[in-house]
């Protein structure tokens, strides 16, 4: 037997209906059951008493960190001049790491050009061009005027 397109038609509306009808309880705003809404809590102790409580339990806490008994290191900071940074900053540019950096790839450690750039780098900061570049702009330092300039 073969169906129209108009039986087809009335017969999914049918069904639509249907499913409609048993769906409906579901969106009938009975939130009783579930409701995410928190609800309201009032306590019995009263503040003195969670006060008085909180202090007792210090008393007896355990110690958070370093206390007297155990020995802490002492902090080791190594400050570089500003000279020191500057000679470091152009060394890094001059040895292709800032290109490196600055490419699509960023900094890739596996990528050739990004070793060879490392490499150029580790050899100009352990040679004497370090060290020179350093003296040289210390003695800009010294030179220049103590006056502070905004741009």
């Amino acid at each position: 037997m073969k169906l129209s397109s108009t039986t087809r038609l009335l017969n999914t509306a049918a069904v639509a209906a249907l499913l409609g009808l048993a769906a409906a309880p579901s969106f009938a705003g009975n939130y009783a059951e579930g409701d995410p809404r928190p609800a309201q809590f009032s306590s019995s102790t009263t503040r003195a008493a969670v006060t008085a409580d909180a202090q007792q339990w210090l008393k007896t806490a355990p110690t958070q960190g370093y206390n007297e008994t155990m020995g802490q290191a002492p902090v080791v900071v190594s400050a570089n001049s500003r000279a020191a940074v500057a000679a470091d900053t152009q060394l890094w540019i001059r040895s292709g790491l800032a290109a490196q950096q600055a490419g699509e790839a960023g900094a890739d450690t596996s990528r050739p050009g990004y070793r060879e750039a490392q490499a150029a780098y580790t050899k100009l900061r352990e040679g004497p061009a370090y060290g020179a570049l350093v003296d040289q702009l210390s003695g800009r330092q010294a030179a220049a005027p103590g006056t502070t300039t905004v741009r």
